[in-house]
């Protein structure tokens, strides 16, 4: 995983402007509030909500199992879990959890929750 992590940093699998399509938010048909979207499909990736900064990631599950790569582009920061559980509900939180012991500000932005869930505060 860190050495693919390090092909992406590096654009040498794919031109930078490759990257940087996958990396461009595509907002669906219903509406493109970005305030209100925790994230949106990128191409391969979802982009997330994380005000000015740059936060992709993707993630996936089979049974037992879990995965998860945040990379925080404008921080330099790439989070990489591996989880022996595959109900993971909001693997980019954890991933901002750690990202934040390396970069503090990251520490202070709120996520907005997936769609569809209830807020009780």
């Amino acid at each position: 995983m860190v050495k693919w992590e390090q092909a992406l940093c590096s654009a040498i699998l794919l031109k930078q402007s490759t990257l940087d399509k996958m990396w461009t938010p595509h907002f669906p048909n219903q509406g493109d509030d970005w305030e209100k979207l925790r994230c949106v499909a990128g191409l391969g990736w979802w982009v997330l909500n994380y005000g000015d900064r740059r936060v992709v990631g993707h993630n996936g599950s089979i049974l037992g199992f879990a995965s998860n790569i945040t990379r925080f582009i404008d921080d330099k920061i790439t989070v990489i879990l591996l989880c022996n559980l595959d109900k993971i509900s909001r693997p980019d939180a954890i991933a901002k959890d750690i990202a934040g012991y390396y970069c503090p500000p990251l520490k202070e932005v709120v996520l907005q929750p997936p769609l569809g869930e209830r807020r009780d505060n």
